[in-house]
Order: C-alpha cells, then sequence, then structure tokens
C-alpha cells in the first residue's frame, strides 16, 4: 500500500482582528497548493487545554516546516504581560532557523521612517500615545525582522515584503510557496 505524502506544514502568524478576510484568504489559497496551514484564526492548530495560548502558538511553530509572517500596523490582542503572541512567534520561527519570510504592511514601513525624522526644535524625540490608527510597538517587530540591530552588510535572512493590498500579499505568497515547492 502506498503511503500517504505528507504536507509540508506552513505557519502563517498575524495579528487577527481585522484581517480575518485576509487571513482566510491566504489560508485557501496554501491550501490550495497542498500545503497544511497552521493558523490560530483558522482553528488549525493544536491546542493542548492545558497550556496557554501562548503555549499553544509557539509549539505551533516548534511544528511547522516553513513560516509566514505578516506584520501590520496593529499589535493585535493577542498579549501577555509583555508579551505578544505574534511577535513571541516570529522571534520563535527565527530562533528555529525555521524557513521563513515576511510581509509587512507599507504603513509599518511608513511611520519607521517618518519616526526616525520626526523630533521637537529641542531634539527630543517624538512618543505616539496609544491610538487605534498606529501601534509603534510593531515597528519594534519590523526591525527585529529586518535584523535593524545588525550592520547592513552583515544581514543575512531579513528580507520583508511590503505590501498595502490584499493581492500584493497574494503575489508574494504565490511566488514563496510555488518556489518553496519546486525544490
Amino acid at each position: 500500500m502506498a503511503k500517504k505524502k505528507q504536507k509540508i506544514k506552513i505557519m502563517l502568524s498575524s495579528t487577527v482582528y481585522g484581517f480575518e478576510d485576509q487571513l482566510s484568504q491566504i489560508t485557501a489559497q496554501l491550501n490550495l497548493l497542498d500545503y497544511e496551514v497552521l493558523n490560530s484564526y483558522n482553528g488549525s492548530i493544536k491546542v493542548n487545554p492545558k497550556l496557554s495560548n501562548l503555549e499553544n502558538c509557539l509549539n505551533a511553530v516548534e511544528e511547522c516546516d516553513l513560516f509566514l509572517g505578516i506584520i501590520r500596523p496593529f499589535y493585535g490582542t493577542g498579549n501577555i504581560g509583555e508579551k505578544n503572541i505574534t511577535f513571541e512567534e516570529i522571534k520563535k520561527a527565527i530562533a528555529l532557523k525555521k524557513p521563513y519570510w515576511f510581509l509587512v504592511h507599507r504603513d509599518v514601513v511608513f511611520a519607521r521612517l517618518l519616526f526616525e525624522k520626526l523630533k521637537l526644535k529641542s531634539g527630543d524625540k517624538i512618543e505616539v500615545e496609544k491610538n487605534r490608527f498606529f501601534d509603534p510597538r510593531t515597528i519594534d517587530v519590523y526591525e527585529y525582522v529586518i535584523e535593524n540591530h545588525i550592520p547592513v552588510r552583515l544581514r543575512n535572512g531579513n528580507w520583508a515584503q511590503e505590501f498595502y493590498r490584499l493581492d500584493e500579499m497574494m503575489i508574494y505568497v504565490n511566488s514563496v510557496s510555488k518556489k518553496t515547492l519546486q525544490n
């Protein structure tokens, strides 16, 4: 009897609320490409009821073969103390040296560049208060992914594909996932 081929498991990591339709479309596309998608929003990660949401999500990172992280201008609601579930997933995927790809919303890239240039006449940095339009902590996530702490010439694996619309995300998702299947 022929052994059933195991699907490649890809973890889709992202903030959820306000982007449910995008996550569903990306998940559907990856399923069409024959991946097994691990994503908390779609209920496709193993949940141990004795573990925290953070622990279950980090276990999914360990379980996946590939990792796709999406950085949006919102930090999300999955915050446990000082830890953000999406950011912790990203850090774990990188630490485990999983093959990974990142999408970053253009507002995060734009805000990072803008905030670097904004200063008071006194030279003090301007702090952004908590608001519903943009969470400056997303810049920390982006800088972690692009290895901002490492000199540019020494960086590796720091690509983050900028997007604004879903179709731009889908082009990248299709491109990297098809090429991964070919290798």
